[in-house]
């Protein structure tokens, strides 16, 4: 069993690329959730940027990535197992860089990426006529690219990596992200 994360600044097409891949490969893939947009959703409170309710925030969601990817393993019996984030994303919105975020989480940044086999980075797309806001996602575009960037930098150590930059229409992306898990497959 292969675990791959999907990752990338906001309104990079993750949500969509999920129910592609869970619609294309069906039962040979397993999908993890997005925790933070279940701990959000689920309401926690998101009342502002202070760095006390950021780091809680983000240490709720380092655990419940690692509880929902470990009940995945354990359940499932998919060859891939694609997760909506994963564990190192955190480390890009943490108050006091991404040094202390490993540290408070009692990991390192290569016991996190030795986790997952595979990296799939989706961009933001290029144009705002492009960009979706949801009731979790509240940057705007031009913080979508700032998170981006930051998202590619503390993943570009992982050997096997992909980046899909921004494009104004998702099938070109689609494509690319099919191909990308299909080898996995194989």
């Amino acid at each position: 069993m292969k675990k791959i994360v999907l990752t990338g600044g906001p309104s990079g097409g993750k949500t969509t690329a999920l129910s592609l891949l869970q619609e294309t490969f069906g039962a040979d893939v397993a999908i993890v959730p997005e925790a933070a947009t279940l701990i959000y959703s689920g309401g926690f409170p998101r009342k502002d940027n202070s760095p006390i309710h950021i780091e809680h925030a983000q240490n709720i969601i380092f655990y419940t990535v690692h509880q929902l990817e470990r009940l995945a393993e354990r359940t499932s019996n998919a060859k891939v197992i694609i997760c909506d984030r994963g564990s190192i994303d955190g480390a890009v919105y943490w108050p006091y860089g991404p040094e202390d975020f490993f540290k408070a989480m009692n990991t390192t940044l290569e016991a996190e990426l030795a986790r997952y086999d595979a990296v799939l980075h989706l961009s933001p797309p290029p144009h705002k006529d492009f960009y979706e806001s949801t009731h979790v996602r509240t940057e705007s575009l031009e913080q979508a690219f700032e998170i981006d960037e930051k998202i590619k930098k503390i993943w570009e150590k992982h050997p096997n990596r992909t980046v899909i930059g921004g494009k104004e229409h998702f099938f070109e992306k689609a494509e690319l992200i099919k191909n990308f898990v299909e080898a996995l497959l194989k």
